[in-house]
């Protein structure tokens, strides 16, 4: 199921360039994503393309799934929203 979730919300993100990064990379990179720190409350994990988010999926106001993901391609985001993401992830990194 997460893996549905994840294609989807990349779908509905009118800010992943897919010429960079095919959704069955961005899947295979998720599926061996480190976890990070979280970031307000969020899970976040670290992949070799991108970051990823989690994300809350809603019927209306009712909550349907908690299990799916965004992707954060650094090169679609603001260096500001990269280095958050850098520092959920450095501090769960050996040192």
């Amino acid at each position: 199921m997460l893996a549905a979730l994840l294609i989807a919300s990349i779908f509905a993100s009118p800010h992943i360039a897919l010429s960079a990064a095919t959704v069955d990379d961005l899947q295979t990179d998720f599926e061996s994503a480190i976890p990070c720190q979280q970031i307000d409350g969020r899970n976040v994990w670290k992949g070799s393309i991108a970051y990823y988010i989690q994300s809350f999926v809603y019927q209306g106001d009712t909550p349907v799934a908690t299990d799916a993901a965004d992707a954060v391609l650094p090169e679609d985001n603001s260096a500001e929203t990269v280095k958050e993401f850098e520092d959920a992830c450095s501090a769960t990194q050996p040192a």
